[in-house]
């Protein structure tokens, strides 16, 4: 008898604290779930800008200091995310926009606000495409060594926005933040050390990887 109230007891209190687990997990966000995008809907895709002012960000703050990039490697990361995005097996339409082109972001008046959605919208809306791409580099710090050992790793954040052209505004966002770390520093990051040859990468690598996450992400 006491036995069987003793078992009795015990499973209840597994069964207590198994309903504290549950209550305890927060529950998965509709926000954090990818929103697809159809491959029925065009989009245009713009070169990749770094924002100097916080009047040229969608959304955000600058970080300081903030680490520059030139235009050199802008190029190449323009040419790594059109690449990308022709790879893809899939029947959408991408107009990539030139340089040139780009709609100019004023400071305005409140130039330590963000200031470019509104504008990129109107270009968007202009267009003639469903959605607009709006790649953008917030902090760039290049690999100061070799592939073997560096002094300072580097250290990347790039984000992309997804903007409707019928809505004028963000349908999605797609941010990457990489700074490297040496195995020894960090053994959760085994996998990224495979995946990266056991080496030491570039900026430019890490903000190739910035561009496939926000690929998947949209599912472009």
């Amino acid at each position: 008898m006491r036995l069987a109230r003793s078992f009795r007891l015990a499973t209840l209190f597994c069964l207590c604290l198994v309903a504290l687990a549950g209550c305890t997990r927060k529950p998965t966000s509709t926000a954090d779930m990818p929103r697809l995008l159809s491959p029925a809907y065009s989009v245009s895709v713009l070169p990749f800008i770094q924002p100097r002012s916080n009047a040229e960000l969608v959304m955000g703050q600058l970080p300081e200091p903030q680490g520059h990039i030139d235009g050199s490697h802008l190029a190449i990361l323009d040419n790594r995310l059109q690449t990308a995005l022709r790879e893809r097996k899939n029947s959408r339409r991408y107009a990539f926009v030139a340089s040139g082109a780009l709609p100019k972001i004023s400071s305005g008046y409140s130039a330590n606000q963000p200031q470019a959605l509104p504008i990129l919208a109107a270009f968007a809306a202009k267009s003639g495409t469903d959605f607009l791409l709006v790649p953008q580099v917030i902090d760039w710090h290049e690999r100061e060594g070799s592939r073997a050992g560096v002094t300072r790793p580097a250290h990347v954040k790039v984000e992309f926005y997804l903007i409707s052209a019928k809505h004028g505004t963000v349908a999605n966002r797609s941010v990457y933040e990489e700074e490297q770390t040496g195995l020894a520093d960090n053994l959760l990051n085994m996998g990224d050390f495979f995946r990266r040859k056991g080496g030491w990468v570039t900026a430019t690598e890490l903000a190739e990887e910035g561009i496939r996450k926000a690929i998947k992400d949209f599912g472009l």
